[in-house]
């Protein structure tokens, strides 16, 4: 069997340590009906300072027990656990026999990165520990699929593959870049105006309007990877190995799909295809599947086909 060896993980850490930029501002805001063939329950998996951090489950109306997808929505800064489940993907999965949870995680600017690494990973242990008493579901049976920044967080959790069986990643850049701008004027953090929106306490349920405007905000003031990481990794990047995917995975990480567009206008492909290379050059179980167009819910609903793709994979993995 082929060894990764230090050259090929020093080709992929130059060529791919991720540009965020895309990820943080785009994300396809669409507001989608109830499955009526699902039953839907909210419950809290993480409480921190006093924050109830929620997530949606949906359950098909069977008895046995069944497999579960976690699906992280797109934003860093925003987005929510109602309106980031693409309703065709979630409807699709449950026809298919699975439950899914749409989990919210802490945002930024108010919760850096690491925090929201620490919340996918969290709503896994939960699920495994009770998943089967509090809604009859397979706990050996988890996977994940995030989309954009979600898609990020989704491959962040295979660092620890005890809890989780199969990663479905979308739109998601794959490693932090260095080259990034040194950190804007950090006094205008202490400004009224689109940062008034950012509060002292722990945010997981966010607004789109006003912290979409908030993002766009942190870019033009050059602040957002300082908001982001909550250090400015132009001045220290090596403070980015804990957030490198290459740095964190480990031979035994779980069998995972990436899903990209060729014309991908915020992640360029270059970085999936080096990502892909890595995976498979430590032998981990990877598939690539490419389209055309689109970013996170847009590529879904441009290409539906990729539902299918995403179902036959997950059957796969757990032979059904």
């Amino acid at each position: 069997m082929q060894k990764n060896t230090p050259a090929i993980n020093e080709t992929y850490k130059m060529k791919t340590k991720i540009s965020l930029i895309g990820l943080i501002m785009i994300f396809s805001i669409h507001t989608f009906s109830q499955n009526d063939t699902s039953e839907k329950r909210v419950f809290v998996y993480k409480t921190i300072q006093r924050h109830e951090i929620k997530a949606n489950i949906f359950l098909p109306k069977t008895a046995e027990l069944h497999p579960v997808v976690v699906f992280f929505h797109g934003g860093f800064f925003w987005g929510n656990r109602d309106q980031g489940l693409n309703n065709s993907l979630k409807g699709k999965l449950i026809e298919s026999g699975y439950a899914v949870v749409s989990a919210d995680f802490r945002l930024a600017p108010e919760t850096k990165l690491k925090g929201m690494m620490e919340d996918a990973n969290d709503i896994c242990v939960w699920l495994r520990k009770n998943g089967l008493k509090e809604f009859n579901i397979d706990t050996d049976k988890i996977a994940v699929i995030g989309c954009s920044a979600g898609g990020y967080l989704a491959l962040t959790t295979g660092f620890n593959p005890q809890n989780v069986k199969a990663i479905i990643s979308v739109s998601a850049a794959t490693g932090f870049s260095v080259n990034v701008p040194p950190v804007g004027d950090l006094s205008v953090l202490n400004q009224l105006g689109q940062y008034g929106v950012v509060s002292d306490s722990i945010v997981s349920y966010g607004d789109y309007d006003s912290r979409m405007a908030l993002s766009r905000f942190l870019v033009q003031k050059g602040l957002m990877f300082y908001e982001l990481f909550g250090f400015d990794p132009s001045a220290e990047p090596e403070k980015l190995a804990e957030f490198s995917l290459s740095n964190n995975i480990k031979s035994d990480y779980p069998p995972t799909l990436l899903i990209h567009a060729k014309n991908d206008h915020l992640v360029d492909l270059q970085q999936v295809n080096d990502f892909y290379k890595f995976l498979t050059d430590k032998q981990i179980k990877t598939e690539l599947c490419l389209v055309e167009n689109g970013h996170s819910n847009e590529l879904i609903n441009q290409n539906p086909e990729v539902i299918d793709k995403m179902i036959a994979f997950l059957n796969m993995i757990f032979e059904k």
